[in-house]
């Protein structure tokens, strides 16, 4: 039985942390281990090679594509590293979620579209399309114990 905590990589545009931050606060209540930036990285590390090591330590990476989300710098970087992930283990799940905001969508990276990207329509329509795609079944609800 594993009982390792689940990794899941969340990547985004810093500009979207604040919808990312509630969404790494649910998947922390179901009892994964979401990867994000500002609490995986402390001061001094080397960026690129903290970021491959979540990737590496991760069974998922999600990819907020929002208007702002582009295809470059780091974002690129997380990109590649995901790719490089799914060739290396084919349970690894890319999950592309195109997220609008104020009736503009984001543009799917090209690297990304051979994977089937979802474009929900609530935070709680983007959620359930996560919890579908992880490589990992949410498990049996138990009592909490006192």
């Amino acid at each position: 039985m594993n009982l390792q905590p689940i990794k899941i990589f969340l990547s985004h545009k810093s500009v979207n942390k604040p919808k990312v931050r509630e969404f790494k606060k649910t998947l922390e209540l179901l009892g994964f281990q979401p990867w994000l930036d500002e609490d995986a990285m402390h001061a001094g590390v080397e960026l690129e090679r903290a970021l491959l090591t979540g990737m590496q330590d991760s069974c998922a990476a999600i990819f907020f594509i929002t208007p702002d989300y582009v295809d470059e710098n780091y974002l690129s970087s997380e990109i590649t590293y995901a790719i490089q992930r799914k060739r290396a283990d084919p349970n690894f799940a890319i999950i592309a979620l195109n997220i609008e905001e104020n009736g503009r969508e984001g543009i799917i990276p090209m690297l990304l579209t051979p994977y089937v990207w979802k474009k929900p329509s609530s935070d709680l329509e983007a959620l359930q399309e996560i919890l579908k795609a992880l490589p990992v079944k949410v498990g049996e609800v138990f009592f909490k114990q006192s």
